[in-house]
């Protein structure tokens, strides 16, 4: 079972209780403090949530609180194609241990990723028995292995964001994305912000507390 005292968590205020979650997987290099601030912005609309940021499994070289889904020190498709199929089984199992602790159903769930986190939803919640609430999916990629197409179980929402100056993660990356999800009969919108690079910036966020407003019904 996952520890959660040691990962970066907000909770309900006055013993309310928790009805539904947000799950931050933050981007490489980075860790679960990366994100969990955007839900000290969101709480107040959202009194319900719980918000969660964990810290990827693995660490970087780069050395103290740095951490990774998977290495990127090639970006050929094969690459991080391995990487996303060897961190899978441990962001599915941190999926369970979320139901379990807070009493919470798959569609209860909206998943918030930015660049690898976002590469990371994209491919592993659709190949999960049941379908999440939603996800955002921020500066990131959706890789396909062989028979990706025949691999997805689930259909939900998705909104990507991507700025049209990122530098890491070519902003086309998305827009190629929208277009396969659309053709695979997701719900998904595509936004992308001029004048940005790899971020999220104040546009970025209205569009996902939008999102969210959406799903959890406020």
């Amino acid at each position: 079972m996952t520890d959660f005292k040691n990962i970066p968590l907000i909770k309900p205020q006055n013993n309310l209780d928790i009805k539904n979650a947000i799950i931050f997987l933050h981007g490489y290099g980075a860790n679960g403090k990366d994100l969990i601030n955007i839900g000290h912005e969101w709480k107040e609309k959202h009194p319900h949530t719980v918000f969660i940021s964990p810290n990827a499994p693995f660490n970087c070289d780069w050395g103290g609180d740095a951490y990774q889904w998977f290495d990127l020190t090639s970006i050929a498709p094969e690459k991080i194609g391995e990487g996303l199929e060897k961190a899978g089984p441990i962001l599915n199992k941190y999926i369970e241990d979320v139901k379990l602790k807070f009493s919470l159903k798959d569609d209860e769930i909206i998943f918030f990723g930015f660049s690898q986190g976002a590469m990371m939803g994209l491919y592993h919640l659709c190949k999960r028995e049941n379908k999440c609430a939603g996800l955002l999916a921020y500066s990131g990629l959706l890789y396909e292995n062989k028979d990706f197409e025949g691999q997805i179980k689930a259909r939900f929402p998705i909104r990507i964001f991507h700025g049209r100056d990122d530098e890491v993660i070519d902003h086309q990356y998305s827009l190629k994305s929208y277009e396969k999800l659309k053709s695979l009969g997701f719900d998904v919108e595509l936004k992308i912000q001029d004048y940005l690079g790899h971020g999220i910036n104040h546009e970025g966020l209205n569009f996902g507390l939008n999102f969210v407003n959406k799903i959890f019904n406020i």
